[in-house]
């Protein structure tokens, strides 16, 4: 019998994403009393503002509870192959849309968890994926990116309205993907979300590279997709 976790790495590998249904059940409580402390909505009247916290783990032990789990350990160990560490990790508070976009493309595959602290649906700021769209091998480099980032002047189709896969969540749900696969949200209204980002112990100057880069675009250029 195959297990959770290698059902997982399949998913990821083929489709590039993954819901494990309740995987973070017994300590969303703790998550969300931490959320609240940590996270203070905008003081003036901005509904629409994005707030993120960075580097979350060091004012929030709590997300340790996750991050150090086995389930989260033996996911990477499993789709890596290899020694992991996690290189970044924030806490969001989510407000409309998220366009279409990868967290950038590298050759070296990143793996995002994200938790969501409130109920998503199709119509309230859920994550949807084009499956197979992390893929160089699946065509995906190039035009059709294109295409879908520029979805009204290519495809004369609203950002909702392209074809995807919804993965709706609850409180406790959490949803993994790799960072190069297209992804997006819509409709939502404000949102808690706590993420952090994993990848392979490097073992290549490329591999060194990419994971400098990646660290760099998240922290340092300002880049903080929704993903």
């Amino acid at each position: 019998m195959q297990t959770l976790e290698h059902n997982v790495g399949q998913q990821l590998r083929v489709f590039g994403f993954a819901r494990i249904e309740q995987a973070a059940a017994e300590v969303i409580d703790d998550l969300t009393r931490a959320f609240d402390r940590v996270v203070k909505p905008p003081t003036e009247d901005v509904p629409d503002v994005r707030v993120t916290k960075f580097d979350v783990l060091t004012e929030m032990p709590e997300l340790e509870l996750v991050t150090e789990s086995e389930w989260v350990r033996t996911v990477c160990q499993t789709f890596f192959e290899r020694r992991f560490q996690i290189v970044t990790s924030d806490a969001n508070l989510l407000v409309g849309d998220s366009y279409w976009h990868s967290d950038g493309f590298y050759r070296t595959p990143f793996l995002r968890f994200v938790l969501y602290l409130d109920d998503t649906e199709g119509d309230t700021g859920a994550l949807r994926f084009i499956a197979g769209s992390h893929r160089a091998d699946n065509g995906w480099l190039g035009d059709p990116t294109r295409h879908v980032i520029r979805h009204h002047q290519d495809l004369g189709l609203d950002g909702s309205d392209v074809p995807g896969v919804v993965v709706e969540s609850r409180p406790g749900d959490v949803i993994v993907f790799d960072t190069n696969v297209l992804h997006s949200a819509w409709r939502g209204g404000i949102r808690r979300q706590l993420a952090f980002n994993c990848v392979g112990e490097p073992v290549t100057e490329a591999e060194r590279r990419d994971t400098s880069r990646y660290f760099l675009n998240r922290y340092v250029s300002g880049s903080v997709p929704i993903g």
